[in-house]
């Protein structure tokens, strides 16, 4: 598993819908065909731009923004497919407030 060859190949997709005109904008499968070295894993996790799955692999918080802004979501619409994901909040004081 290569989290490397999922990040550019995500980056690629947003780069390339970024720049083509509405009409002609590829789609992730087109950019994932490429020759990107993907598991099935991260292919069928690509390809179908489950965010959920591909933060758990370990993709970039900021691709994964991109991705979700890129598919119409806001940060409060996202953010709930990615709770699931997500390691569990540490509910540890600061130090500063345990004197």
């Amino acid at each position: 598993m290569s989290i490397y060859q999922v990040q550019k190949c995500l980056f690629d997709y947003l780069r390339a819908r970024e720049h083509a005109p509405k009409d002609a904008r590829p789609e992730i499968a087109e950019i994932a065909a490429r020759g990107y070295d993907l598991t099935d894993e991260e292919r069928k996790a690509v390809e179908s731009l489950d965010l959920g799955t591909l933060y758990a692999m370990g993709t970039h918080p900021v691709l994964i923004n991109g991705l979700a802004r890129n598919m119409g979501y806001r940060k409060a619409d996202y953010r709930p497919l990615l709770a699931g994901s997500m390691p569990p909040e540490r509910k540890v004081k600061p130090r500063w407030l345990k004197s």
